[in-house]
């Protein structure tokens, strides 16, 4: 629900001011206004605390400890980010000693005391190289040059010349010092390393002392922010600020206000002035704000979205994932982590119900239209009974073999067996064949059940549409002729396109009937919509014809529903087909592998499409967007939202 707000004037003493913005921060419902624009910096010291907080997050759990001061937090991460400092250091030197032992090894532990003497005695120089791998067979090693190894890829190389030398193809390596000394160098750096580590670890159990010491910090600094908003009069002994406030509170805010002795005047709203959008959800519509906000924030013309949004895209969602089984795994994986996690931040337990939700609605579509993990069932299959897609898929049957138009002759002619048959199970039943592994294939079920499946992505789709334009009809009364143009499109397009629709075999409605009535509305809608937009925006109100193409556009964008759905289906059912000629074992294997893979497309998909369909498609006609977040200044705490089980 959005709330309106009302802007208000405080004037109150000077000497006042800190406990009046202080009794503002434990309220929390007030939005101060800076007349300037504020660059928001993070202070150092809020920067380092967060960055140690990361640090000890990736760090093993540890009881935790809390200190009595918070002024000693600044010193905890100081020291915890030096040591990270220093962590990060010593394994950078430790991957560059590595490297160089590696570079090394192929030529063993020799003596750099014994290389130093021979290059005395021997008036020689000893050297070091490699080339590329198979460099040692393909090529005519120069004089002076012993090959030793090939590791990594690479070819090993001692020459031994009077003078130091240069060779084609071949890179010369000088080593830091010996294997063994570099071995050591490792070792005491391992030591090293290990007591940085030790003594990181030993910081985690102030994991939660911190946070405390961030929260204290970001509410210190939120209030110093908001009361450099207010401006200093009448020689600094008076101060005024500026203030939005939810109508609903203003009581509240006022009691403040009149113990502090802080005048409190409302005052009108400017043409200029940016009005924040409040919205105040609880439960469902809560969960439907989070979604709401990943895409815009409603304007404060706008009505609030978040039920709305909710439910369809939680509908869209189960529609293309399209499977009561998925659904079942999602359920199922969600009440698990409610029942082992003890504890859920409020925004966590909010995420953990939109899956609950999502679930939901999947095990309800697969049982509405028959589909678990791409299972087959016989039209006869009591499965069936709950099914509102086998029901009118034998409404769809009964409709065309009691008119017998052309579909019901072109089964027919496929099916001579179906000629005279009036029961719509028995005709479902009848129109099938046998497959390659004698299992029976119901085609006439399988046909009707896929148009019934685009229909509805359509039909939603108008809905959808519709429902848009009705929230909109305060802002923008052209929307009744665009509602008669589609429902006018919806009946019509049918006979155009040689097809049924639920109209027809649901409700009895004639074909051509129902497309002349459609004709006229189509039309009829379009001369509304215009005359209405001609009177609000003269001339230019012809423009308005424009929006057929986008409307015919933004509906069959619901094909997707349809096709989204339909190849989950198909990559199950391949599986499935694919499964029942193996063995058990690599049955097993590939439906387990094939199907996590499969539910992470369908997840994805059903994501980004079911919030795309509301975002781009649905918000088109009923949502300005663009608005300001009501941010008022509050204390923020560290409560946890306690749930245990389901």
């Amino acid at each position: 629900m959005r709330i309106d707000l009302k802007k208000v004037l405080f004037i109150g003493l000077e000497r006042d001011r800190k406990a009046f913005f202080e009794s503002a921060q434990m309220l929390g419902l007030v939005h101060f206004i800076s007349e300037k624009k504020q660059k928001i910096e993070m202070p150092l010291d809020v920067k380092n605390i967060s960055e140690a907080i990361k640090i000890l997050r990736s760090l093993p759990v540890m009881p935790p400890e809390d200190l009595q001061e918070v002024s000693c937090a600044d010193e905890l991460v100081i020291k915890i980010l030096h040591l990270k400092e220093s962590l990060d250091r010593l394994n950078e030197e430790d991957r560059i000693l590595s490297l160089e032992i590696s570079r090394i090894a192929p030529f063993g532990n020799y003596s750099k005391d014994e290389i130093k003497w021979i290059e005395e005695k021997g008036h020689r120089k000893i050297q070091f190289f490699c080339a590329k791998q198979g460099f040692a067979s393909r090529e005519q090693l120069p004089e002076n040059i012993i090959y030793v190894a090939t590791e990594y890829d690479l070819d090993y190389f001692i020459s031994i010349n009077a003078e130091a030398r240069t060779y084609d193809k071949m890179v010369e390596i000088k080593p830091e010092g010996t294997l063994s000394e570099l071995e050591h160098m490792h070792h005491l750096l391992n030591k090293e390393k290990h007591d940085a580590e030790s003594r990181l670890k030993h910081y985690a159990k102030y994991n939660v002392f911190l946070r405390h010491a961030l929260v204290n910090k970001l509410n210190s600094e939120h209030l110093s922010t908001a009361v450099k908003t207010a401006h200093s009069k009448v020689e600094d002994k008076i101060f005024s600020v500026e203030a939005w406030i939810p109508q609903d509170k203003m009581d509240a805010v006022r009691e403040i206000s009149e113990h502090l002795h802080v005048h409190t005047e409302e005052i009108s709203i400017e043409s200029t002035d940016v009005v924040p959008t409040h919205l105040e959800n609880e439960g469902l519509a809560r969960i439907g704000e989070d979604l709401v906000n990943i895409y815009d924030t409603p304007s404060t013309s706008d009505k609030d979205p978040s039920l709305w949004v909710l439910f369809f895209f939680a509908l869209f969602f189960a529609i293309i994932i399209g499977d009561a089984g998925y659904g079942l795994i999602l359920l199922l994986g969600a009440l698990y982590i409610r029942y082992k996690t003890t504890s859920f931040s409020s925004q966590g337990l909010r995420i953990n119900k939109l899956v609950l939700i999502l679930s939901t609605f999947c095990i309800a579509w697969g049982i509405l239209t028959t589909s678990f993990f791409g299972i087959s069932f016989a039209p006869d299959n009591s499965f069936r009974k709950f099914s509102a897609l086998s029901w009118l898929s034998e409404q769809k049957a009964a409709y065309h073999f009691t008119h017998l138009d052309d579909i019901a002759y072109s089964w027919i002619d496929k099916f001579p067996e179906l000629q005279g048959m009036q029961d719509p199970k028995q005709i479902l039943m009848t129109a099938s064949q046998t497959n390659f592994e004698g299992e029976a294939v119901y085609e006439m079920l399988n046909s009707f059940s896929n148009e019934i499946l685009l229909e509805f992505a359509l039909f939603i789709g108008v809905i959808h549409i519709c429902l848009s334009f009705i929230r909109n009809l305060r802002r923008n009364m052209s929307g009744i002729g665009w509602i008669m143009f589609i429902v006018g499109g919806f009946l019509y397009f049918p006979m155009f396109l040689a097809a049924t629709t639920f109209v027809n075999y649901v409700f009895g409605a004639d074909v051509i009937l129902s497309a002349e009535y459609g004709l006229w509305l189509m039309f009829g809608g379009i001369g509304v919509a215009v005359v209405i937009a001609l009177f609000r925006d003269k001339i230019l109100g012809l423009l308005e014809m424009m929006n057929v193409i986008q409307i015919f556009a933004d509906i069959m964008s619901y094909l997707r529903l349809y096709a989204l759905g339909l190849s989950g289906a198909l990559v199950v059912s391949t599986l499935n087909e694919f499964a029942s000629g193996m063995n058990i074992v690599l049955a097993a294997l590939l439906l387990i592998v094939g199907h996590i893979i499969n539910l992470g497309l369908c997840l994805m998909g059903g994501t980004i499409h079911g919030l795309r369909l509301n975002f781009l498609e649905w918000y088109h006609y009923s949502f300005e967007g663009g608005g300001k977040t009501f941010n008022p200044l509050k204390k923020i705490e560290m409560g946890l939202a306690s749930e245990k089980g389901p």
